[in-house]
């Protein structure tokens, strides 16, 4: 195989808040390209603050294995998977985009789309929800009114207004709420905000206490009748079993966990454990959004209108949303290529 690494900088179109104070208005990215018998696979990773991962360590991280994935001849991406491990088992977003680019490759090389070759039916797939950042009531407005009618929305909390915000959207849509506080509240404010998550129509919370808090979620969980879903508080698999205990759900991420292969694994495990799965991407380009979508069929929640919320495309073919409903290409792989056009067709 040939590698490949193209750094991106993603501005975004508005700022993107969440909870303590957190914004980005562009995200720094690298795209992992494998190449093998005229065929090229794409992976993405993002930097991330919170996991402290820069673009630089990642692209160290890569360029260390070259000489060994350029020895290597494609067959099967698990295997591929387990022989970067070792190298790249301290940098897990480094070994996603890797592993990403693989598996998008070995698609291609079997002309299938990942969900085809798994057994599964996009028929299945769940609606995408979009997602609106923390800002002030004129700019959540603005941001709605860019997307209107969407029959869900994923809406970030942990702020000072969480009420205004949350009011906010209500005035121009009946559509139900998805929230994600990443942490940012206490036990006792997210307990104090049930009421009016109860009026706004919230179907679900995402991670609303900081991670390690068990005592504060064991109390909150009593208390809450809506399905709380961990994310920051599920950084390994071995915390899998933990979350069992105190939440109804897990956000699986591919970038966290070190690609598609320990995630499909983890689905499996969530599933025995009784819990629902939820899978997103960041802000990040089509790569990330197609890849993610290939697991679709598969999940309970899902949200892929990252690409919507930047101002530039990686590459025009790939999964697009309408208005929630995922639409896969006629592409092979994760579905992203950087051709102008492609057939389509379309989950409704």
């Amino acid at each position: 195989m040939k590698l490949r690494t193209i750094r991106i900088d993603l501005p975004l179109k508005h700022v993107f808040g969440s909870s303590k104070g957190r914004t980005v208005s562009v995200v720094r990215t690298v795209v992992v390209v494998l190449e093998q018998d005229g065929l090229c696979g794409y992976g993405e990773a993002y930097e991330d603050a919170y996991y402290n991962v820069t673009v630089e360590k990642i692209l160290e991280a890569v360029d260390r294995i070259r000489e060994d994935v350029e020895g290597y001849a494609l067959a099967d991406p698990i295997a591929f998977w387990r022989y970067l491990t070792p190298q790249l088992e301290r940098n897990p977003f480094a070994r996603a985009a890797v592993d990403i680019a693989a598996y998008d490759l070995w698609g291609k090389m079997k002309n299938k789309p990942l969900w085809q070759i798994w057994g599964t039916s996009i028929e299945t797939a769940p609606i995408s929800s979009h997602s609106i950042g923390i800002d002030s009531t004129v700019m959540v407005t603005d941001k709605f009114r860019e997307c209107p009618d969407w029959s869900l929305y994923r809406i970030k909390l942990g702020g000072l207004h969480d009420d205004e915000m949350l009011l906010t959207v209500r005035s121009m849509t009946t559509a139900p709420f998805r929230v994600d506080v990443n942490g940012g509240w206490t036990v006792e404010q997210a307990i104090d905000m049930l009421p009016l998550l109860r009026e706004m129509n919230v179907e679900l919370i995402e991670q609303p206490l900081k991670y390690g808090d068990h005592a504060g979620m064991k109390k909150l969980r009593q208390k809450c009748q809506i399905p709380i879903i961990a994310d920051e508080s599920l950084r390994t698999a071995d915390e899998l079993e933990k979350c069992a205990e105190e939440f109804d759900g897990v956000n699986i991420k591919p970038l966290k966990f070190g690609g598609i292969t320990p995630v499909r694994q983890l689905i499996d495990k969530a599933r025995k454990l009784g819990l629902k799965v939820m899978m997103g991407n960041s802000v990040e380009s089509t790569i990330g959004a197609s890849t993610t979508a290939q697991f679709a069929p598969q999940l309970d929640y899902t949200y892929l209108d990252g690409p919507l919320l930047i101002e530039k495309k990686v590459g025009e073919v790939g999964v697009q949303l309408e208005k929630g409903r995922i639409i896969y290409p006629d592409e092979c792989g994760t579905g992203f290529a950087l051709r102008s056009t492609a057939p389509r067709y379309i989950y409704r």
